[in-house]
């Protein structure tokens, strides 16, 4: 469309010493609106309505003056989420200073079947080399302990690890397919796409944004990976941004809070289908796009160095 206004204005204003041709720009605009018109043409033949919805909560415990304080308000928000009807609880990224999988393991899945809730636990544990484990865990209230999640994108430059390679596992739970992706992986197009790929339908993302300024900027993140893969998300921070958004990337609740006080946050979400086009297609689209620039580029710098070439002398 800027390269038809271009052209046009070539005509009208006094023209420059090479005016866009009008021809060229129509050929580019008729190509770029048919490859879009394809895009939307594909997307709403897979569009599918939701099978079922889900109440979720994220739990923003706030500051506290201990790792133990923390604790405690989580378990105290989880009881009242579930009481609300929330049946999907998430709690923040390495919340926990342990490794819930060793210790204190009976205290999570107690906590799973008094309230008849599944339950997200970030957490973390500082390793003997300095290093900080970035870990979450799902419980169930009929299985317990059902897994781990690792990390995909650690922030090693802050000191951030996950010790296990543990792929991108999707459990089969009765509220539907669960899966975790943690805080800096909403920074990427792949984690949330290959455990989409894998067959998630709802995604848990515990966070932990501790930059004021991330308040009101890293949850939109959920808004591009819930369309790229239509599915779910449920987004728990530890006092900043809580967000849940749905597969079509409508942000249905959010609690963003600079200040960083406690708060829970409820919202009903529907399951995704997990099957945009990027899920099946993958970066390629990115890819071929940096390509047709480059090529476009190259030609064009060829094109100026011919008719230079071919300049009188």
């Amino acid at each position: 469309m800027a390269g038809l206004i271009i052209a046009a204005l070539d005509r009208v204003v006094a023209p420059p010493d090479q005016p866009i041709p009008l021809g060229r720009a129509l050929r580019a605009a008729i190509g770029t609106g048919a490859a879009a018109g394809i895009w939307i043409v594909g997307s709403l033949l897979l569009f599918d309505s939701a099978p079922a919805t889900l109440r979720v909560a994220a739990i923003q415990p706030g500051q506290s003056h201990s790792s133990e304080e923390e604790l405690r308000r989580d378990f105290e928000q989880t009881h009242e989420a579930a009481a609300a009807g929330a049946q999907l609880v998430v709690w923040r990224e390495a919340g926990v200073p342990f490794d819930v999988r060793t210790k204190r393991t009976r205290e999570f899945v107690a906590l799973c079947r008094e309230t008849g809730v599944h339950l997200v636990v970030g957490f973390g544990d500082t390793l003997p080399d300095g290093r900080r484990l970035n870990m979450a865990a799902l419980f169930t209230p009929g299985e317990g302990l059902r897994g781990s999640f690792g990390k995909d994108h650690p922030g090693t430059f802050a000191g951030d690890y996950s010790d296990v390679q543990l792929g991108y596992p999707v459990w089969k739970t009765d509220l539907g397919r669960l899966a975790v992706i943690i805080c800096y992986d909403l920074d990427f197009t792949d984690t949330a796409r290959r455990v989409a790929n894998a067959g998630a339908q709802i995604v848990a993302v515990p966070s932990n944004d501790s930059v004021p300024f991330l308040a009101a900027t890293h949850y939109t993140h959920l808004v591009f990976r819930a369309i790229e893969n239509r599915i779910s998300l449920i987004k728990a921070d530890q006092m900043r941004d809580a967000a849940a958004v749905d597969p079509w990337g409508r942000i249905v609740a959010r609690t963003v809070d600079r200040d960083g006080r406690r708060s829970t946050l409820i919202a009903d979400l529907p399951l995704g289908t997990h099957n945009g086009i990027l899920v099946r297609l993958g970066d390629w689209v990115g890819w071929l796009c940096l390509g047709g620039m480059t090529t476009l580029l190259i030609f064009s710098a060829y094109r100026r160095y011919r008719g230079h070439e071919r300049q009188p002398r």
